[in-house]
């Protein structure tokens, strides 16, 4: 695991990631941390795009050391992301004031949070609480809403369907649900890697619109699929279905997946003018612009031809990986087929813990065995936090996920040392 305590240390103060508590444990165990094959958070380190690490290096703008006067990003990027969204969403101009775009400056985790207390109007959660519809198995948007005082009402994806979600439940949880409610999306889906079926993303805005609630579209990973596989564009059809009625949505858009430059905090919004002027008005109540300098260089490249080249070669690396791990996952590791989900998209790829190691449907005790072996596997879904269920529906199945970013030796060291502690099925 590079770069090892340059990441991880805290020093004497806590700290509750629950990947960094198995880490220590790790090392209290007399395991070397820079042996560690760390295949959980998606996360490289060291693999930037590098015409973007180029454009930082080189001179910026004095201006982009200073803040900016504008809540909505650096204009220069701004003005680049505009376009950037339109065109790979493929969206009617902007100009007609249906959506705008602004830069998220500090991650998309804070930009959710800020939607979340926008949509309470004073920022406390009114009686009885509104709820958020969340995917389980899913990423930790728990985390997000539920300190804000949401109620979380998990809709279930499951094997048996795909990994696709079911429109209908969807429809009668905003029966049950009632006023204010807000409907979280992930069409391209972490952890499961399944694209969500346009028609199905389409019968499930059209609920938020029949049911008045807001919708927050997740696009971490909307570049991330295979080749010749376009992904489900759900902001194109979440734009054309609020054209019978307008709610409150944003859909957000790393730029740190697809450029390897998580730790940049840099993505997109994009939503109705208001929606931003209010998000704006909720950022500056905690902070001021901030990553100018980092803004600055995101703009300089995203005018070059190198972003969509790096990025083709990502998509090509993800599939490349991904054939490779199943395989070996079903024939050096024994896993039967229905054990290993591939999927088309994100930068994982999720499999079902064998069932001698799974305790009463978590993943715990195997990661920790994992862990043991020198390879740290990440949690098959974040949803088991705040009370929600990690696994989909009744089902007693436990799930990790591998993160596919790491070159090819890595990931067959990896499977190496699972076979060698008997690790698989």
């Amino acid at each position: 695991m590079e770069p090892t305590q340059s990441v991880l240390d805290s020093g004497t103060l806590p700290n509750d990631h629950e990947d960094a508590r198995l880490i220590r444990r790790y090392q209290a165990h007399g395991g070397d941390v820079r042996d560690l094959l760390y295949l959980s958070l998606g996360e490289t380190w060291n693999g930037i795009a590098p015409g973007l690490a180029a454009a930082l290096a080189r001179t910026l703008p004095a201006h982009a050391h200073g803040y900016t006067l504008s809540p909505y990003g650096l204009p220069a990027l701004r003005e680049v992301l505009r376009a950037y969204v339109t065109r790979t969403h493929h969206l009617p101009a902007a100009d007609d004031g249906r959506y705008d775009v602004a830069v998220s400056q500090s991650g998309t985790r804070a930009a959710m949070a800020d939607f979340g207390r926008l949509l309470l109007g004073d920022g406390r959660a009114p009686e009885p609480a509104p709820a958020a519809l969340v995917p389980a198995p899913g990423w930790d948007y728990g985390g997000v809403l539920a300190p804000l005082g949401y109620r979380l009402f998990p809709y279930h994806l499951r094997p048996a369907r795909g990994w696709q979600p079911d429109a209908a439940e969807i429809w009668s949880l905003l029966d049950r649900a009632g006023r204010g409610s807000l409907l979280v999306l992930n069409p391209q889906h972490n952890p499961t890697g399944t694209d969500w079926a346009a028609g199905t993303v389409r019968s499930i805005a059209g609920a938020a619109v029949t049911h008045r609630a807001a919708v927050l579209l997740d696009d971490a990973y909307y570049a991330v699929h295979a080749p010749g596989e376009p992904p489900t564009n759900a902001l194109r059809i979440l734009l054309e279905e609020t054209r019978r009625g307008a709610i409150p949505w944003l859909a957000t858009r790393t730029l740190g997946k697809q450029f390897h430059c998580n730790g940049w905090g840099i993505g997109a919004l994009t939503a109705p003018p208001a929606t931003l002027a209010g998000l704006a008005r909720v950022m500056q109540e905690r902070s001021y612009g901030c990553a100018l300098p980092l803004q600055a260089a995101m703009a300089a490249w995203l005018r070059t031809d190198e972003p969509e080249a790096f990025v083709n070669r990502l998509r090509c690396a993800y599939t490349v990986a991904r054939r490779q791990v199943a395989q070996r996952l079903r024939h050096g590791l024994g896993f039967p087929a229905d054990a290993v989900h591939p999927g088309t998209c994100t930068a994982y790829l999720r499999f079902r813990v064998p069932p001698r190691f799974a305790r009463d449907g978590s993943e715990a005790h195997y990661r920790r065995l994992c862990l043991t072996a020198g390879v740290l596997p990440g949690a098959g879904s974040m949803t088991s936090s705040y009370g929600l269920p990690g696994r989909p529906g009744d089902s007693a199945e436990a799930y990790v996920r591998l993160f596919l970013g790491q070159p090819a030796t890595v990931l067959d060291e990896a499977l190496d040392r699972l076979a060698r502690a008997g690790l698989g099925w």
